[in-house]
């Protein structure tokens, strides 16, 4: 038996540290006894019941958080849809939308970075050490988060200021130098007004970073459909005014109200705004070690969205937004299950590590990758057998005639195995950042990304667009298959 001495009876050098993880070990070790409970009576239950067992659907916890991440991901991905279907009403498969795509590339690549590599794998983990700590503590920890939250809004400006200055020679020599002088001019008008977008954004994601390190799920579920919400409405009331440039206007919009419904979660939250930089933080150099890989990795990903766009302006008119429709039909699936599932299961799996919990952490893995297997690949098949019918479905309307379903459909065939693909990856990739590495999901990244490039510039001669879509499939199904491999032998992660 353990005996525990009071706080004021321990040695000096306890730390709140010590104390959180005392409480960490306390609790995981009711949930792995509770864990062996259920297994030693698994063989005794009917077949529904050990179907159960080994889903997400034996944690109950970590089911309803999932519930709340994928209720979140659903409206705002219905309402992405909705924006799509008015977008593809209103231009189609047309030269001025592929400028459009094309100018929101350098955007949606900032807005990667920050929200990926801030916020799920190193703002967190960090920041929610301040939280269990006393009043002074917590006190010490807004001084952090309001360090990083100034730092990423001036370091998001810089570069977006960049982007601005530049727009157009990054059109013309990295984005898109297949378009013309007419379609360059247009894209690079509209990614000086989306990178007003990317500073919003740099703010808003790493507002979304502190709920949720508080366990305050509501309005930063609620952001991403408002978002949406503002981009519909500049549709419907500016677009037809303004044209395209309303739908960048849109994005600022929606921007603006992603952060504006998350504040009052802050307030809430007891939050205390401080005017100070990361330098001199205690807790900016474990943020700081994380953060450089992680902040490769997901440029990487971004490259390859990049160069794909890049290889598609050399195609015929209407590629890149074949392309841009395809890869927004396959992620629903992807985003609702692996994304849903892995944002729920990552805390639980950083506490496990934390605490040690081999077993635990090993079950719990277990129990996601079954419960998106099972999922995931029924979801490709049937995007493979019905991918004509769904687009038609979702998008044949207006502008978008069957010409357009006929040049989207067999893009989201061939990009269709990526469903399984990159939900895996979702999981794998966060078992090594629950473990605090950051690397080797980088390594692996830029490997995967070379073969991405050496297949895309192959098969895009041979297929077009699909074969730009089987390319990234390959290349996420691989970078998946690595990790995979690389978990199994360093966290000893069993067969399913």
């Amino acid at each position: 038996m353990r005996i525990i001495k009071p706080r004021d009876e321990r040695s000096p050098r306890s730390s709140p540290e010590h104390t959180h993880r005392f409480l960490t070990d306390q609790r995981f070790a009711v949930e792995k006894e509770q864990t062996e409970i259920v297994a030693s009576n698994n063989v005794t239950l009917p077949l529904w019941r050990r179907l159960i067992s080994v889903s997400l659907l034996s944690e109950r916890a970590i089911t309803l958080s999932t519930i709340v991440v994928a209720a979140g991901f659903l409206l705002s991905k219905v309402l992405g849809l909705a924006r799509e279907i008015l977008i593809a009403r209103a231009f189609g498969t047309s030269a001025e939308l592929d400028a459009f795509k094309v100018a929101n590339t350098f955007s949606d690549m900032l807005d990667s970075v920050i929200a990926g590599a801030t916020i799920a794998a190193v703002f967190i983990p960090v920041f929610s050490t301040y939280l269990v700590r006393d009043r002074a503590g917590q006190r010490e920890g807004w001084q952090f988060a309001s360090a990083v939250l100034n730092d990423m809004f001036l370091l998001v400006t810089a570069v977006a200021g960049l982007g601005m200055l530049f727009a157009a020679p990054l059109i013309d020599y990295l984005i898109a130098p297949g378009f013309d002088a007419a379609q360059s001019a247009l894209a690079a008008s509209l990614m000086r007004i989306v990178l007003i977008a990317a500073i919003v954004f740099g703010v808003s994601g790493t507002v979304t970073g502190v709920l949720h390190a508080q366990n305050r799920f509501v309005l930063a579920a609620l952001a991403g459909p408002l978002h949406n919400i503002g981009i519909i409405t500049a549709i419907l009331f500016l677009v037809p005014t303004m044209g395209i440039f309303g739908l960048a206007w849109g994005i600022v919009i929606g921007s603006g109200l992603h952060l504006t419904i998350q504040i009052p979660g802050l307030i809430r939250g007891g939050m205390i705004w401080f005017a100070t930089l990361g330098a001199g933080q205690g807790s900016m150099r474990e943020l700081l070690r994380l953060l450089g890989p992680r902040i490769i990795t997901t440029n990487v990903v971004s490259m390859t969205r990049l160069v794909m766009n890049n290889l598609a302006s050399f195609l015929s008119v209407g590629s890149i937004s074949a392309l841009g429709y395809a890869y927004l039909l396959w992620q629903f699936p992807e985003t609702l299950i692996g994304t849903a599932i892995a944002v729920a299961v990552f805390p639980r799996l950083a506490q496990r590590a934390a605490a040690q919990d081999t077993r635990g952490f090993r079950r719990l893995f277990r129990l996601a990758l079954v419960t998106i297997l099972a999922l995931t690949i029924p979801a490709a098949l049937v995007a493979i057998l019905f991918a004509r019918q769904i687009v038609a479905l979702v998008l044949e309307r207006g502008a978008f005639d069957a010409a357009s379903t006929a040049l989207v459909a067999p893009v989201l065939q061939f990009y269709a195995l990526a469903i399984v693909g990159e939900a895996l990856l979702e999981l794998v990739a966060r078992t090594f950042y629950a473990k605090h590495d950051s690397k080797t999901p980088m390594f692996v990244a830029i490997g995967a990304m070379a073969l991405r490039v050496v297949l895309m510039l192959w098969w895009r001669d041979v297929w077009g667009a699909p074969g730009l879509a089987l390319a990234y499939t390959v290349g996420v199904c691989v970078e998946a298959s690595a990790l995979w491999v690389l978990a199994r032998r360093r966290f000893m992660i069993a067969d399913l």
